[in-house]
């Protein structure tokens, strides 16, 4: 897989960065120039270009604000995945100066410079193409969340932020209801950056770009173990050592709790959740909170030529997903028509079943039945949702 996203101005084409992935060649600058071109003249007879493919390649184009031409290549990535990268990429820009700015700006070298900031989340949206699922929170569920919760409520309650929530190897364990009410791209920028800082602790003026575009909001994070961190939203004051202060004292009488939490990674789920012996790997999804947690199942393992590594399971699961579950929802416009879909093949199954808010999707070892793996998968839906730990 290779991905380059270009920026550019749609007034002059000025390149303003390029960010890449994987081992193909970089676009030309007189391909980029060609490719504007193309663009511009199409907008000049009426017509809006929006993709071109070829035999290995994939070429998208965006507009934004009337003020910016995101243009998105790719080799081995769907178009619907090239786009929310490039959505993604307009939104990290937002993100990091403001809609004000990138409306208004007067100088293309200072706007530049004031985007600098943002290259890192954008390339670890990249990088994290094949490893992520774009536009969703990734989550770890644990037994305690429900103690963490709590702890998050009595620390909002003191401190008078809405929006809080607890990471556990940047991943969210429990979050506040206001920071589920977030739209899932802002949630997905405000962990990209916790997850990019080089710092631990970090207090840093973010634009939501749903939310807030041109208003500024604090996002503070604090260390209160290793791996593990408390992030909020909140406006100028108080200071960062008053907050930091107050996280402290509020975990001071859980860092047990937290220890044990944190012993759920790399499985994701509770140990007292009792997988099935033929169960590989499992991906949950709220749809309706657009949150996921994705698991490999470490108390099975396979034997033999066939074995499928604990991380090649996941991408396994994630290759599922895009190309047989979500891509259903480009024909049909409503994914809750087609309930169950499955694939089978020499070395694995995997099936995925939707119920409600939940999409649940399951790979399974090559020698279970077929007919039993919707069983199997209501059964597992069934407990995890059941499962207090799911808040």
């Amino acid at each position: 897989m290779s991905i380059q996203i270009i920026c550019l101005t749609l007034s002059g084409g000025i390149p303003l960065f390029t960010r890449k992935k994987g081992e193909g060649e970089n676009l030309s600058f007189s391909t980029v120039g060609s490719l504007n071109g193309v663009h511009m003249f199409c907008k000049s007879q009426g017509q809006n270009l929006r993709s071109t493919s070829w035999e290995d390649g994939l070429l998208v184009w965006e507009e934004y604000a009337e003020t910016f031409l995101i243009v998105g290549y790719g080799r081995g990535v769907t178009e619907k995945v090239l786009r929310r990268l490039i959505n993604s990429t307009y939104n990290a820009m937002v993100f990091t100066v403001g809609l004000n700015e990138l409306q208004n700006f007067l100088s293309v070298e200072r706007l530049k410079r004031e985007l600098q900031p943002c290259w890192g989340t954008i390339d670890h949206l990249i990088e994290g193409t094949d490893s992520e699922l774009i536009g969703f929170t990734d989550c770890i569920l644990c037994s305690q969340n429900v103690t963490i919760l709590e702890k998050l409520g009595e620390f909002c309650e003191q401190f008078g932020s809405a929006y809080a929530c607890l990471m556990i190897r940047q991943r969210i364990a429990a979050a506040t209801e206001a920071w589920w009410d977030l739209d899932a791209k802002d949630r997905q920028l405000l962990s990209t950056l916790i997850a990019t800082s080089s710092s631990l602790q970090k207090d840093t003026p973010v634009y939501l770009p749903q939310k807030s575009p041109t208003i500024a909001y604090r996002l503070v994070s604090i260390p209160i173990l290793q791996n593990i961190n408390m992030c909020l939203l909140c406006g100028a004051e108080p200071p960062y050592r008053d907050v930091e202060a107050l996280a402290h004292q509020v975990w001071r009488s859980e860092l047990k709790t937290l220890e044990l939490a944190e012993q759920c990674f790399p499985r994701n789920f509770p140990n007292t959740l009792e997988l099935d012996s033929g169960i590989l790997g499992i991906l949950l999804i709220n749809r309706r909170l657009a949150k996921y947690v994705i698991s490999r199942n470490i108390q099975q393992s396979s034997t033999g030529k066939r074995t499928i590594s604990g991380t090649h399971r996941l991408d396994i699961l994630r290759t599922f997903f895009h190309q047989a579950v979500d891509m259903i929802e480009d024909y049909v416009g409503n994914l809750a028509t087609h309930s169950e879909s499955y694939w089978c093949s020499d070395y694995h199954k995997c099936h995925a079943l939707i119920q409600d808010d939940n999409l649940i999707c399951i790979l399974y070892v090559a020698a279970i039945p077929t007919h039993t793996m919707r069983l199997i998968t209501q059964k597992t839906l069934a407990a995890i949702v059941a499962s207090k730990d799911t808040c």
